[in-house]
């Protein structure tokens, strides 16, 4: 009895140490991510905070401009200027706020993309501490069991002096996993907590720049609607915007038959923007499941080739964040992606793995122009290519494509050259993100 009572004992040891290291791998799980997380997001933070610095240099630029145009439209008020000089007045104020406007515009687009990693990472670190609580629950399961065990218990029922160096070395290894572990567990939710308080932040700061976007806004309206010249100025420039977008629109639905059966809209603003919300939501939907799929297979350790889509895209223009111009609605018509300017020729990567299905390298009208030369449907040079489950990237304008249709590429390989092609007003990579078809917002599901 006393021998099943001391077998009885060690087992319940090993079980103690084997629950504890279970536990402990969980927990050390987190700082290895955080600390992987902080590695890749360290130079595209410092990316980001560059350009919100450009953001905000040039947005209180304007800002100046505007001040001294203010006290200029003042002293016109005062009766101290002719009312030509005060008409002058009045287009030199449209030109300015519609520079703001686009400024926001891009802000806001920055802001979106910062917004949704720093959600997806919040949400990844939430993921990681539940398995840690998990982990810590079935190690408090085990002690439960194994009853009320001090060092007295275990060192009184040792057979012999070798039996009790075992047994202490063994409980002194479960006591500095259980402290390891609730250390890092405490670290984690501490790391999350501040993550919210971040996160709350930066989606006031993202709120107050929608709030100066509709004040400019309303502010051009009434601009706009001061006078007879002005009036006639935002018709002749509402007539041409909507006659450049049926153009292009007209173009991407008769392009040889090869883009139609691809890329869905109306691009008509208020269409394309409810189609596009619901479309959102489809895909916070779809790539939840597909995430949660490739997790599974990797918890198996089945092994996820680089040749698979793993639906992590990634910003395809390395080093330039900026961005000139985002999706929505412009001036009654729609922007179907995200402008990223740069240099003439810059590489341009795949966002993520995939078949290149569509490919345009034709267009040798490789500058800047008011309106579209007709190639490619608008998009010039371009390389659409299929990601699987409905998802499509689409890279525009490019000088050359340097991948053809039925070319796996993985995520990151190099697929083209930046350029002015199709009908781009100059050097940027069009980007887009779809899914069955339809318009999304990349920035609320692309990370740099």
């Amino acid at each position: 009895m006393n021998r099943l009572n001391s077998i009885k004992r060690i087992l319940t040891v090993l079980v103690l140490c084997l629950t504890a290291a279970a536990f402990s791998s969980a927990a050390e799980r987190l700082p290895v991510h955080a600390e992987n997380a902080e590695e890749e997001s360290t130079e595209s933070t410092d990316d980001t905070a560059a350009e919100e610095d450009v953001y905000e240099s040039r947005l209180s630029e304007i800002g100046d401009r505007q001040a001294i145009l203010e006290e200029q439209m003042k002293a016109a008020d005062d009766g101290m200027k002719s009312e030509q000089e005060k008409q002058m007045l009045v287009l030199e104020e449209i030109s300015i706020l519609n520079e703001k406007t686009e400024v926001i515009n891009s802000y806001l687009t920055e802001m979106e993309m910062k917004l949704s990693a720093e959600r997806r990472n919040a949400q990844a670190l939430s993921e990681e501490i539940d398995e840690g609580i998990a982990a810590y629950k079935l190690r408090l399961r085990a002690l439960y069991l194994a009853g009320d065990m001090s060092y007295g218990d275990v060192l009184l029922g040792s057979g012999d002096f070798f039996d009790m160096l075992m047994r202490s070395e063994l409980l002194k290894r479960v006591t500095d996993y259980d402290a390891k572990a609730l250390d890092s567990l405490v670290a984690k939710k501490a790391e999350y907590d501040a993550k919210l308080i971040d996160l709350q932040k930066q989606e006031g700061k993202y709120d107050d720049q929608i709030l100066a976007l509709s004040m400019e806004r309303k502010r051009l309206a009434e601009l706009y609607d001061s006078s007879a010249e002005t009036k006639a100025m935002l018709k002749d420039k509402m007539e041409k915007l909507e006659s450049d977008e049926r153009k292009f629109e007209n173009e991407v639905f008769s392009y040889e038959g090869i883009l139609s059966d691809l890329l869905k809209g109306t691009y008509i603003s208020e269409v394309d923007e409810a189609q596009r919300l619901v479309t959102e939501r489809e895909v916070t939907v779809v790539l939840e499941q597909l995430h949660n799929s490739i997790k599974t297979k990797e918890q198996a350790g089945i092994e996820i080739p680089k040749s698979e889509c793993r639906y992590d895209f990634k910003w395809p223009v390395a080093g330039h964040t900026y961005v000139s111009s985002g999706v929505g609605a412009r001036w009654g018509s729609y922007h179907t992606g995200l402008d990223i300017p740069g240099e003439s020729g810059f590489p341009i990567t795949a966002s993520e793995a995939g078949e290149v299905v569509r490919t345009n390298n034709s267009c040798t009208h490789n500058y800047g122009k008011d309106g579209s030369c007709g190639c490619g449907g608008g998009y010039g040079n371009f390389i659409i290519i299929d990601h699987g489950n409905g998802f499509l990237t689409l890279y525009g304008h490019l000088t050359q494509g340097l991948v053809k249709v039925g070319d796996k590429v993985e995520r990151g390989q190099q697929i083209g050259l930046m350029g002015s092609t199709g009908y781009s007003t100059g050097t940027h990579l069009h980007f887009e993100l779809r899914y069955n078809g339809y318009i999304t917002n990349p920035a609320n599901f692309v990370t740099f």
